[in-house]
């Protein structure tokens, strides 16, 4: 393989070969959980297409594979691209695996010393959380965010924690510490993407420019009422948990309406109602709220509205309701300057874009904290991802692989 072939053409093969490794090849989804032997084989079978391709080709103490093609001045902050090769269940072929093959062409269109700084393909591993119940580890530990207690008892179906699977695989939990990138390793970081929502779709646009990544704060609510008989209680001595969530959802989707305008969402996609049952009122409601957006005001806002609603719905319906925060995480920011980088050569290109947010979680938003980080999306057919009908266009796959090519010519050039 010589980077004067590396085609377009050549791009779609590779894709497909990786779409190949699935630990059910007779199901239409793919399943490539992050360190399963179906994991380690794409990620070798990618190891070796680059140092076919003679790339100077590394992988750290956690799996992380660096693919670099040298600048002139090897001194410089070099520029970066990546993303991931593991899949949840039954997933999709494009979540993470499209922005690597993308990265992969768009490195192979340079030659060495062509340009000022050297270029860098990242392969990130477990990204999804499918695993061992956390994202982005491979980021993570490359930002040295290692939460050694936590990854510690955080146990996947075999039993297994986060060190104990990298140990097994050749790999060394030892020198993850070693792991970490210096602040100057990067001048510019950019991840391609599926959008994984129907935004481009809808609004026929080739290209979405990432400028912010939504990170979720998230509630556990317990609402404890009481059961009795549907038909002798009347309904003015009723203590029903599920009418008073009701409440709640419906105040919390009015809350995240008005904060719609800096792109705050919230929701409740999960509800245990307790006994369950058709002629009894409802006794205890457990459900789960998912407030995320990109300004942490409006979301502060959503959070408190949220504890006002609660707090009404305690005292209108005559319940008891305790709320616990799960978890609080910081919204991302990407960089403005490579952002309109990447809209220049939109505008150059006439191609058909527009500036978003990402709701969904990636590695980005762990490069971004040390990093001047940007993303480009490219449509998701539907809207659907994490599913095996998740599709995109191959036309569209082009004009992004090209659109990260470009942006990366203009950063390291």
């Amino acid at each position: 393989m010589t980077r004067e072939l590396f085609s377009t053409n050549k791009m779609k093969l590779l894709f497909e070969k990786l779409a190949s490794f699935s630990s059910h090849p007779n199901n239409k989804g793919v399943t490539r959980i992050a360190y399963t032997p179906t994991d380690q084989a794409a990620h070798q079978y990618m190891m070796e297409t680059m140092q076919q391709a003679g790339f100077i080709v590394r992988q750290d103490a956690i799996g992380n594979i660096f693919c670099r093609l040298p600048g002139k001045n090897p001194d410089l902050p070099a520029v970066g691209t990546g993303s991931h090769l593991d899949t949840v269940p039954d997933g999709g072929a494009y979540d993470g695996t499209l922005g690597v093959v993308a990265g992969f062409y768009a490195l192979m269109q340079f030659q060495p010393q062509q340009l000022s700084r050297d270029l860098e393909l990242i392969v990130f591993r477990a990204e999804e959380s499918s695993r061992f119940g956390f994202s982005c580890i491979g980021s993570k530990v490359l930002l040295g965010a290692v939460d050694n207690e936590k990854w510690a008892l955080n146990l996947d179906d075999n039993g297994q924690n986060f060190f104990e699977v990298i140990d097994e695989c050749g790999y060394n939990s030892q020198q993850i510490e070693q792991c970490k990138l210096p602040d100057d390793y990067f001048s510019a970081f950019i991840e391609l993407h599926i959008e994984q929502g129907r935004r481009l779709e809808l609004e026929e646009k080739n290209v979405g420019i990432v400028n912010g990544i939504a990170a979720p704060t998230r509630y556990s609510v317990k609402v404890t009422g009481h059961a009795d008989h549907s038909g002798a209680t009347p309904m003015y001595q009723r203590h029903d948990a599920l009418v008073a969530s009701a409440a709640i959802i419906d105040d919390l989707n009015r809350a995240a309406c008005k904060e719609a305008v800096w792109g705050t969402v919230g929701t409740i996609g999960k509800l245990n109602v307790y006994p369950n049952s058709m002629n009894v009122i409802p006794g205890e409601v457990n459900f789960l709220v998912d407030i995320r957006g990109i300004e942490p005001e409006s979301i502060r806002r959503v959070a408190d509205h949220l504890k006002d609603s609660i707090k009404k719905s305690e005292h209108d319906n005559e319940v008891s309701i305790n709320i616990r925060e799960i978890s609080s995480e910081n919204p991302v920011k990407l960089d403005n300057e490579i952002c309109h980088v990447i809209e220049q050569h939109c505008i150059e290109k006439q191609l058909k874009y527009m500036t978003m947010l990402s709701g969904a979680g990636h590695d980005s938003m762990n490069m971004a904290k040390k990093f001047p980080t940007a993303m480009i999306f490219t449509p998701s057919k539907d809207g659907i991802s994490h599913h095996p009908d998740e599709f995109t266009d191959f036309n569209d796959i082009i004009i992004a692989a090209d659109l990260l090519k470009e942006t990366l010519y203009s950063l390291a050039k």
